[in-house]
């Protein structure tokens, strides 16, 4: 069973209370709700009514670390000006103008889905190659 720290899990994060799940003891809605502090006043639940104990559990999220990128300024360097400009419209377009910066910048991490519309708009501007500046390890809440 993976070990969570309670303080990492979002703010309104749904736990799940199917303790009895098969799943239970790789879901993060499980870990969660298995490591709440015994101080928590309230906390958002999953309807039990909805969940199936099973890995197809719509609600199940694993408790594999995933990669996230930090930062992709130096990608900009071995872009020409009109790739660069591709490149970060594109990627406006998906994260906004703030979000697209402070991603930029390393400031919020990419999750794996967005590690992908990175790679996607880098193969439209044909430099697939590139990498981001660095790389680290966290529980993927959400995707």
């Amino acid at each position: 069973m993976s070990k969570i720290n309670y303080n990492e899990v979002p703010g309104c994060y749904l736990h799940c209370i199917k303790a009895d799940c098969k799943m239970a003891n790789h879901c993060l809605r499980q870990l969660a709700m298995q490591t709440m502090p015994n101080d928590q006043i309230a906390v958002s639940i999953v309807n039990p009514k909805l969940t199936n104990p099973s890995a197809e559990c719509e609600f199940y999220r694993n408790d594999a670390l995933q990669v996230y990128g930090k930062g992709f300024k130096n990608m900009q360097k071995q872009m020409l000006p009109g790739q660069y400009e591709t490149f970060s419209y594109r990627l406006q377009g998906k994260f906004g103008r703030t979000g697209y910066f402070e991603r930029r910048r390393g400031e919020r991490l990419c999750s794996p889905r967005e590690i992908q519309e990175v790679n996607d708009a880098l193969k439209e501007i044909g430099l697939e190659h590139l990498e981001f500046d660095a790389y680290e390890e966290h529980y993927c809440w959400d995707d």
